[in-house]
């Protein structure tokens, strides 16, 4: 054969699988164009059950609308009317907030960026929260006080090296592991009688039986944990979860507000059948083939009693978690429930929301603290009995707030004690009683019955498994449940990188459990981790 003639075969050849390349990427473009097609109508006709209300169900429902291909109507929301939050005439009812930040909180950020806001026309709710921290502009200022009642600066409070280095190569051991090792199996005595401690477990509310996972993320934020978890510039509901109801109303989402969902049903793998009542009336659905269910545990923390200016809260709390003990029942993957909730007295938080006429406590505390209340600061009196911390509520966080009036919010550490002025714990205390072992803490006593006349209402509340997602024990769930193939689970009590102190945590549990259960491909945003050394000088810089 001639040389020219090879040549030309050569590229015949070439020719040919070329075009044989071409015709198989134009068929896997054409199959996967077909397949995406089949996959978007399958989506558009699946209905998705969404067992529970709070942040991270009303996320994944418009997660599921946005950018998962469901069709708004075949979305349907089984949830309770939001929590109170009182108002201006009985008094309003105060909660602790969850972090929110702008670098680190990208998830959150990205779910609200639409939202539009109830108030301003043309604002997000995104516009809204970013417009509040931008005012703020400074961080909240915290006021120590010690046993000898020595008024203490942050500035001044420190963390032997010891202690910073160990908290620092936490960091390291896996997460499956401190979230079953109370605090204090790691650290010393020493360390529980130190301010350090006693600022963070007033910001947050750690005890030396939370688990060490949450105690050492805490620590990774380091820069926000002094006003962690008190009230936020905003009330939760009014700025969030409002909003975003009404959003999804818009997008055709089917919210049942008087709901509670009690059983599951479970076949082959797949959730069958949800139980639940509206009403009063109970009601069945049955699942399709291509339906799904997410269930958000967002609200079984939330079991409260409340009180008044007279009475205290009666005990009668429920079992918030009574349908994820029926699912562990039946399907291993769900754990036990019970060893997150049994140990109820180291879960409870009792708390206390003060809606006075005018400014006049304020100022008279801020007289004998030299100013350390201000507009929305934090005071921690560590030589009370009860371990009393309690704030400034901002001016923006009811929507209504009068400027005449003004709010305090405050909680204890040790509410199971007798107090320095009430013969009796915290728990079995009235509104009043409250206020008046506050005042007199503050060496305000002979003033009581001037700040008397001022006081529209003291409601104390009592949270019986509010933190109850710190326990020790490993029976926090997996986002996708093994050996579930449609069902998911989001919020504070799922097993996830992260916070469950912060706003951010929820919605990219939601996301989650949305985008895996649609077989999306689009982005989850991961905040980065902190990593031992930034700890460690994050630590040294701020208690060292």
């Amino acid at each position: 054969m001639k040389k020219s003639d090879l040549t030309k075969l050569i590229a015949l050849g070439a020719l040919s699988v070329a075009a044989a390349g071409a015709v198989a990427m134009i068929y896997r473009y054409q199959k996967g164009k077909a397949a995406s097609a089949e996959k978007a109508a399958r989506l558009s006709e699946a209905n998705a059950y969404i067992l529970g209300g709070g942040l991270s169900a009303y996320a994944s429902a418009l997660y599921l609308v946005r950018d998962c291909g469901f069709t708004g109507s075949n979305i349907h929301v089984y949830t309770n009317p939001s929590a109170s939050h009182g108002d201006a005439e009985n008094g309003y009812i105060c909660r602790r907030g969850r972090l929110v930040d702008e670098n680190n909180s990208p998830n959150f950020f990205d779910l609200i960026k639409d939202v539009r806001s109830l108030d301003i026309s043309d604002f997000t709710i995104c516009d809204e929260i970013l417009n509040m921290y931008s005012a703020r502009g400074r961080a909240r200022s915290v006021t120590f006080v010690d046993d000898n009642k020595d008024v203490i600066s942050i500035s001044d409070i420190r963390l032997d090296r010891e202690n910073r280095r160990r908290i620092a190569e936490l960091l390291k051991t896996r997460r499956e592991v401190l979230v079953s090792v109370p605090l204090h199996e790691i650290f010393g005595e020493g360390f529980f009688t130190s301010e350090f401690w006693k600022l963070v477990r007033a910001t947050y509310g750690f005890s030396k039986y939370s688990n060490a996972y949450e105690f050492v993320i805490a620590m990774a934020h380091i820069d926000d944990m002094l006003t962690g978890t008190i009230p936020a510039d905003y009330d939760r509901n009014e700025e969030l979860i409002e909003p975003l109801k009404a959003h999804l109303e818009e997008l055709g989402v089917d919210i049942e507000h008087d709901a509670s969902v009690t059983d599951v049903d479970f076949e082959q793998g797949s959730a069958s059948a949800v139980h639940y009542t509206a009403g009063g009336v109970r009601k069945t659905v049955y699942l399709n083939e291509n339906d799904i269910c997410i269930f958000p545990t967002d609200e079984m923390a939330q079991s409260e009693a409340f009180g008044s200016f007279d009475e205290s809260p009666e005990r009668d709390f429920g079992e918030p978690y009574a349908l994820w003990k029926k699912l562990a029942q039946k399907q291993p993957a769900f754990k036990n429930p019970e060893a997150l909730f049994e140990s109820g007295s180291t879960h409870m938080s009792v708390e206390f929301t003060v809606t006075l006429k005018n400014h006049l406590l304020p100022e008279l505390i801020d007289k004998v603290t030299c100013g350390a209340l201000g507009i929305d600061g934090v005071i921690v009196l560590d030589n009370s009995k009860w371990k009393i911390t309690f704030c400034a509520v901002p001016p923006s966080h009811f929507k209504n707030l009068d400027d005449n009036m003004a709010v305090l919010w405050g909680t204890a550490a040790r509410h199971d004690r007798s107090g320095d002025f009430a013969p009796k714990p915290m728990t079995d205390c009235s509104g009043s009683e409250i206020l008046y072992e506050l005042v007199s803490c503050l060496n305000l006593g002979e003033a009581w019955d001037e700040i008397r006349e001022t006081v529209i209402n003291v409601i104390p509340c009592h949270r019986r498994f509010d933190k109850a997602f710190l326990a020790p024990v490993a029976s926090k769930l997996e986002i996708i449940p093994t050996q579930l193939s449609n069902f998911a689970i989001s919020g504070d009590f799922v097993s996830g990188d992260g916070s469950v102190f912060t706003e951010e945590f929820a919605v990219t549990t939601a996301k989650i459990a949305a985008y895996r259960l649609s077989n999306s491909k689009k982005k989850i945003y991961r905040a980065g981790k902190s990593a031992s050394r930034d700890i460690k000088r994050a630590l040294a810089k701020c208690f060292g």
